[in-house]
């Protein structure tokens, strides 16, 4: 089993879109913090914690430039996540494989549970514009 804290730094790192993006940016190679900065429309503070996470999880060392820091991406903490992910996959398969077995977590199967009318709230409810709350008059 990998090691759980390297595990949780890179999904950590890889679960937002803009440090995935970040990510991909260097597969092409070493790229300036400002390049990259405008590539995923992030400044400042937001910008400096999307690196900050990168880096904790190794996945990007910062590089100090005359003309600016700059990102090189190193992929090798990928594998960590990689084989978790096999490994569950791997099993999953096996269990859902296995004739009479089921998951304990799922319980035994149950009839579906009946729709009554009064569940059902019948009022026709008429689009509201964005932003607007159920509370206000």
């Amino acid at each position: 089993m990998p090691n759980a804290t390297a595990l949780d730094d890179v999904l950590l790192a890889l679960a937002h879109p803009v440090r995935r993006r970040m990510f991909e940016i260097l597969f092409a190679g070493e790229a300036r913090v400002a390049d990259i900065a405008v590539a995923v429309a992030a400044t400042g503070e937001d910008l400096e914690t999307h690196i900050a996470l990168l880096e904790a999880a190794g996945l990007v060392t910062r590089l100090k430039r005359r003309d600016g820091d700059a990102l090189i991406g190193n992929p090798a903490p990928l594998s960590v996540a990689a084989t978790w992910i096999n490994t569950n996959r791997e099993l999953w398969v096996m269990r859902v494989e296995m004739p009479g077995v089921r998951p304990a977590s799922l319980g035994q199967p149950q009839e579906p549970l009946p729709v009554r009318d009064r569940d059902v709230d019948h009022k026709q409810r008429r689009p509201r514009p964005s932003g607007q709350r159920d509370d206000k008059p």
